[in-house]
């Protein structure tokens, strides 16, 4: 057996694998386009119900003249993320802090807030999920692309040896 008898499995399996890869890369952008929607539809959600908690408690007790400045105390984010690898894949991962100077955004507005503010708390929390479960697919296409890019220069390397 020759050479471009040897190498035309190779070439067949590298075919194969972009073709792979290329299907696989349609599902990411799919998956990337759900979880953008739903981080856009999070986001509104919670937008409507703090315009009720707004209406509710009047317009001076929701606004931005009760969050923090920059010469108000420091605290810790409740929710921070973290890598973790899986299986070889790095992936970020949503953790609840554990500091001790962590703050619940919810007091900054009174002690009785209505419950919409809750429902909008609990919205946005789960919206910062969405944004972390969109990096991880980002992170995956760019992974994908940098494959893909290598198979493509072997498959066009092996054209010019042919």
């Amino acid at each position: 057996m020759n050479k471009q008898e040897q190498d035309l499995p190779l070439k067949a399996v590298a075919c194969e694998l972009l073709d792979k890869i290329v299907l696989k890369q349609l599902h990411l952008m799919e998956e990337k386009m759900r979880c953008e929607l739903n981080i856009e539809s999070s986001i509104n959600n919670g937008s409507i119900h703090l315009a009720k908690s707004r209406y509710i408690m009047g317009q001076s007790s929701v606004s931005t003249a009760r969050l923090p400045t920059e010469s108000s105390s420091d605290f810790s984010a409740s929710t921070v993320c973290e890598t973790a690898e899986e299986d070889g894949v790095t992936q970020l991962k949503v953790v609840e802090n554990e500091a001790e100077d962590t703050v619940n955004p919810l007091r900054w507005f009174g002690v009785l807030v209505p419950q919409n503010m809750h429902k909008a708390q609990s919205i946005f929390q789960n919206a910062i999920n969405y944004v972390v479960e969109c990096v991880n697919v980002q992170l995956q296409i760019q992974t994908n692309l940098k494959n893909m890019e290598v198979l493509r220069s072997y498959i066009s390397s092996e054209k010019l040896s042919s």
